[in-house]
């Protein structure tokens, strides 16, 4: 059955007669029939959040997807059971943050990727690049066609917050670092090691009270759980330099973050592969 959080990429492999379901629900899935825009722009989006981006009801899009697949009966009985499972989430309008009113126009950095949307072309690159030029203050203006949901955990992910504002057919994003450059420093070395894909659950290990080498043992246990895109994030006593030879003879990386004197978080996730 397809749930609101199985990703578009992996629902066109199991599924190819979804897609048309999607084309008919909405103009933004034509993006789809591009095949380069269905293996990125697609990895990253689920049900949900593409639902969000094209502006449908989900509870009617997860309805159409099953119906198209021969599980209607089977969705039919989630709706009855668990109606919050296939709703799209509360929309909130959030007033126009004061640190963006004071903002020196100066400071804000225009970025449009309506273009390369257009022309079937991902912009992710353009935009991270747009963002690690980023001078201190200053704040990114992202110009879309669509809302960029995926694009708000990735960017959350490095500390930055965001405020959105739809004016006709475009979408205006801002995103931005309100807090002082200690503050910012401090959550740049807290997500050190995340990464910039959009992350499949965190999985939290504390071994901060555990003697050697059980701190060791309890990580390696941890790694089978580790599937798709999620994190391990270890909250440790001391840096374990150790363990690094055998996480990466399992096929996995680590970062370590020091975030006070005697506790480091410790990021572990897959390596990419290449």
């Amino acid at each position: 059955m397809i749930t609101k959080d199985l990703k578009i990429s992996k629902m066109l492999d199991q599924y190819p007669e979804t897609l048309e379901v999607l084309l008919k629900a909405s103009p933004h899935f034509k993006k789809l029939n591009n095949a380069f825009l269905r293996k990125t722009l697609a990895g990253r989006v689920n049900v949900e959040q593409a639902a969000a981006i094209a502006g449908v009801p989900l509870k009617e899009l997860l309805i159409e997807l099953n119906f198209a697949i021969g599980k209607g009966e089977a969705i039919h009985k989630i709706i009855e059971n668990d109606k919050k499972a296939i709703q799209n989430p509360p929309v909130v309008h959030q007033e126009k943050p004061e640190y963006l009113k004071n903002i020196p126009s100066e400071k804000i950095v225009d970025l449009d990727v309506r273009n390369e949307i257009a022309s079937g072309t991902d912009p992710i690159h353009k935009i991270k690049n747009a963002v690690n030029n980023l001078k201190e203050n200053e704040v990114l203006h992202l110009i879309n066609s669509f809302e960029p949901v995926p694009l708000y955990t990735v960017l959350g992910n490095k500390g930055f917050k965001h405020w959105t504002e739809k004016t006709g057919d475009v979408w205006n994003v801002y995103f931005f670092k309100d807090g002082t450059p200690a503050q910012n420093e401090k959550i740049k070395n807290e997500n050190k090691g995340l990464p910039s894909h959009p992350i499949e659950g965190i999985i939290e290990l504390d071994v901060r009270n555990l003697e050697p080498p059980e701190p060791m043992i309890k990580i390696l246990e941890m790694l089978p759980k580790l599937s798709g895109n999620a994190v391990l994030l270890v909250h440790h006593h001391r840096e374990p330099l150790m363990l690094y030879d055998k996480l990466a003879e399992r096929g996995f990386t680590a970062a370590a973050n020091k975030i006070e004197e005697n506790y480091y978080r410790i990021v572990i996730t897959k390596a990419k592969e290449g």
